[in-house]
């Protein structure tokens, strides 16, 4: 028991790890208020895998770190609670169940309510915009953050349903 304990620590510090470098040093495309990372895929693992809490730690941790490190701008601890909050929703639907539905389901709640709403009013917020600030910048943001769904919704379906070989091979060397 004390050692898939141990072994869910390590590996839990591994994709913070790997979320900082692919959040941080290896982004897919970034322009000013948004961002298309494959960091997702570490707090997704973390989901499928080990469970809500440390895809909490993975997403939380990845983004704390990730600011330390390389900081895309001033860091505002509003960014790191949406990024726990994703870990949260994506723990809670895909933990040793994920389908094809319920990634969607995730993903999509997670859009809309991270992506679209509170990141939305952070950046409002961080740059003294205002309401009207806030409409202008979510409408620009709608098409990028459905683009950005699709994308997260293909790949972990991709990486983790019970139908992908990746899946079955993960599980194989899983010690639990």
């Amino acid at each position: 028991m004390k050692k898939n304990k141990l072994f869910k620590i390590i590996l839990t510090s591994v994709l913070i790890a790997l979320n900082v470098i692919l959040e941080r040093f290896v982004p897919a495309y970034q322009v000013w208020n948004n961002n298309l990372s494959f960091g997702f895929i570490t707090v997704a693992f973390a989901a499928c895998y080990l469970g809500v809490p440390y895809a909490v730690a993975v997403g939380g941790l990845g983004d704390f770190l990730g600011a330390l490190i390389k900081p895309f701008g001033p860091y505002f601890v509003g960014y790191t609670i949406t990024n726990m909050l994703v870990g949260l929703c994506l723990g809670l639907f895909l933990y040793k169940k994920a389908t094809v539905l319920k990634i969607s389901l995730a993903v999509t709640i997670n859009k809309i309510t991270c992506s679209l709403l509170l990141n939305t009013i952070f950046i409002s917020v961080l740059y003294r915009g205002g309401i009207a600030a806030f409409w202008t910048v979510f409408i620009s943001r709608v098409p990028f953050v459905i683009l950005t769904a699709v994308v997260e919704i293909v790949v972990i379906s991709l990486l983790f349903t019970s139908k992908s070989k990746i899946n079955h091979l993960i599980r194989k060397q899983l010690p639990y």
